[in-house]
This record gives C-alpha cells, structure tokens and sequence, in this order.
C-alpha cells in the first residue's frame, strides 16, 4: 500500500511512453487517503476495521510494501507524488495555511500536466493543500476539472486569523459553504463515478484524494455506528465502499482492464491517537486511532 510517491510518477511514465498513441492508452486511477495508517487496512491485519474491496485490490494486484510516502505531512507528500520530485526540491516542506501567498511553484512540471499534454483527460477530485489561492490551484496545476477542499478538515474557519471558510468548490466556485464534513466522501465518490463515466471513450488521470481519515473524523448519517472501532473506523469503512464503487464503474464502463488503479496513504496515522498493537480499541469517545501496523512513527 506504502508507495514511494516520487517513484510512482516515474512509473506511470514509463508506461505512457511505452503504450501506443491510441484509444489502447491506459487510464490512470490514484487514490489517496490522508493519515490513513498501514495497518487501518484488514489485508494489513486490522481485525475490526472492514475493508473488503481495498483487500481485494491487494489480493488481486500487487502490494508494494517497501516504497514509503515521501513526507510525513500533506502538502509534502502530495507535492511529490505529482511531480515526481523530493519536496524540498519543489520548497513544498511543510503545510500550506489558508490565505497563505505561497504554493506549489508553477515552474514544477505535474504528472497531470505531462498527461495532459500527452492526450489525456484530467480530473482532480478531493483535498489539494497544495495552494490556495486561485493562481495556485488545480486547474493552473494541469486538472481540466476540480471538485474537492483546499486544505485539510481541520483548517476551518479561525477569525482570529481570517482564515476563510471550509468550503467545497467546483472548480472555483464554492458548491457548500461551508463543506460538510461528513458529506465530502460520498460527494468525492459520487464525483468519481461520474467523470469515468464521462470519460469512458479516451484515456484520463484521476486522482481521488481523501480528506479522511484526517482528524476531525466524521462519518457520513450511512456509515455512523457501523465499525467495530468507532468513528475511525466508521470512515475508513467509508473509503473502503468508495474505492469500490470506483473498481465497478470501471468495470461497468468495460474499461477496467485497461486502468491502472492504486490506492495508497499519504503518510502514517496521526499521532495524537495512534493505535500501536492489534489488541488495542478506540477510547469510548471514538477518537482517531490510526494503526501504524507495528511500524514506528505517524
């Protein structure tokens, strides 16, 4: 599950130049959870949190299990896996705040960009905290399209420090002022379906990334109540139902075997509430307790 970012652009790559320019081209699905911890997963042992079709993906597939994320926070770590760069080459080191003058250099070259350029239909749905600012976002960054939050679901409004609203955008426009919380996965799911939907007919980049499990944890009215292991695992359970209704639409749009699909984390659990062993439970106010798997850190 842990790929190495950097080297999953060079992958996707490789295999652009190696296929033809046709229809043939493969399709490219990313998704990324935010603070997802490697053993929050069953195929990585969880023994309460269920998630079938990510197993299943895992089962089916390939697991990498020596690539690690190359950043333990947001922006870092999603700076590389688009450029294909250690962070500190791009000055993405650490978190962006909202209204801040600072992003993600134009000059950096993006996986969607370079496959933009190549034919490709690009899609950004979900969290970007990669800058703000509208010179700074996803459309100046390659995606044709946006619907996600700029930032993380912690960074909500703060008038002490005019900190603008949470909200969901569709493009630059806000769609919910501001965000629901426990509504963004389904709006991310449902977002999903509809642009491979759309683009079923020429080959796309989708990239699908979470807001959860990054704290404040909040299930949707659907999956509240459902785990084992509290709201966490209510959230995790949600990912994992999202991921496949994304594996169907592929199938159902007979593009399935012509899409690479891969679903990672963006760093380690948050280390505020970090489960460290199997026979641990959440605490009795369902606080995140991301598992790191028996590794070390967050």
């Amino acid at each position: 599950m842990a790929f190495q970012l950097s080297r999953l652009s060079i992958v996707l790559a490789l295999l652009l130049l190696a296929a033809p320019l046709s229809a043939s081209r493969p399709n490219f699905v990313f998704i990324l959870a935010d603070d997802l911890g490697y053993g929050d997963l069953g195929i990585y042992g969880h023994r309460s949190i269920r998630t079938p079709n990510i197993d299943r993906m895992a089962a089916e597939g390939v697991r990498l299990t020596e690539f690690y994320a190359a950043a333990p926070t947001c922006t870092p770590s999603r700076a590389a896996f688009l450029t294909g760069r250690y962070p500190k080459r791009s000055g993405m080191v650490r978190v962006i705040v909202p209204k801040e003058k600072w992003s993600m250099p134009a000059s950096e070259i993006t996986l969607a960009e370079a496959l933009k350029d190549a034919g490709y239909t690009t899609g950004m749905i979900g969290k970007w905290h990669l800058g703000g600012r509208k010179p700074y976002r996803p459309q100046k960054q390659g995606f044709d399209s946006f619907l996600g939050v700029l930032y993380s679901n912690d960074m909500t409004l703060v008038p002490l420090l005019r900190w603008p609203r949470f909200e969901l955008l569709r493009g630059n426009k806000p769609v919910e002022s501001p965000a629901k919380v426990k509504n963004l996965t389904r709006h991310y799911t449902d977002d999903a379906v509809r642009f491979i939907e759309q683009n079923k007919e020429r080959p796309f980049f989708l990239f699908l990334s979470h807001t959860m499990p990054h704290v404040p944890v909040r299930p949707s009215d659907e999956f509240k109540g459902r785990s084992a292991f509290g709201r966490y695992g209510d959230v995790v359970e949600e990912i994992d139902e999202s991921t496949g209704e994304v594996l169907r639409a592929l199938k159902d749009n007979g593009i399935d075997e012509n899409t690479m699909v891969v679903f990672t984390s963006d760093n380690g659990p948050y280390l505020g509430g970090v489960v460290r062993e199997k026979s641990e439970k959440p605490d009795k106010r369902g606080q995140a307790r991301g598992s790191t798997g028996g590794l070390r850190g967050g």
